[in-house]
């Protein structure tokens, strides 16, 4: 097992809600061959918690190649944002999207990522989140470009009482409502 990534408080503020909040100091680890089965390449572990009132999460990114990417869910309880570029004449439209889906993923669920969607974890429960993907073709900073310009996601989820709560980044022109979905729901979606 390699550790490829941890992300702090500090890396992540760009992409909040509320950049000058407190919460854990370091937000999640990305580890590299951490599993025998040769299916999975990575393993994130996701610190719970609350990032200010936003839920913790991954920086979120899109992929610069045409290769899905599966992620499951083997401890903990996360939702998976998932946002559709908007690509118009073959141009992508960074501060657009087309829908967003909020999926959520229960222990041992798969979710096929396509290469047209923008994807960022949140841990949702007390315990870490942890997931095993199977991404092996590596991210360039490019990936992660126009979500650190746009300063995240299309929404911050966030906790108001017990109730998950999507808040829309206004860097975002036209938003669509969210969409919480179930991983059987997303299938269905995806397959039409």
């Amino acid at each position: 097992m390699k550790l490829n990534v941890a992300r702090t408080l500090e890396d992540l503020r760009l992409v909040l809600l509320d950049p000058k909040c407190a919460g854990p100091e370091t937000v999640y680890w990305v580890f590299g061959k951490a599993t025998i089965d040769v299916s999975w390449e990575n393993m994130t572990i996701i610190t719970p918690g609350l990032l200010g009132r936003e839920l913790p999460k991954t920086y979120g990114h899109y992929h610069g190649t045409n290769i899905d990417e599966i992620y499951a869910e083997v401890s903990g309880e996360g939702i998976l944002l998932l946002q559709k570029k908007i690509e118009g004449d073959g141009t992508f439209v960074p501060n657009e999207v087309s829908e967003v889906l909020l999926i959520k993923v229960s222990h041992g669920e798969q979710v096929t990522i396509r290469p047209q969607y923008g994807h960022s974890w949140s841990n949702t429960g007390p315990q870490p989140l942890i997931t095993y993907d199977n991404w092996k073709a590596g991210h360039s900073p490019s990936d992660y470009e126009v979500i650190k310009d746009l300063h995240g996601m299309a929404y911050y989820l966030t906790m108001e009482g017990d109730k998950i709560v999507p808040f829309p980044n206004p860097n975002y022109r036209n938003l669509p409502e969210p969409l919480f979905l179930t991983v059987g729901e997303f299938n269905r979606r995806v397959s039409e």
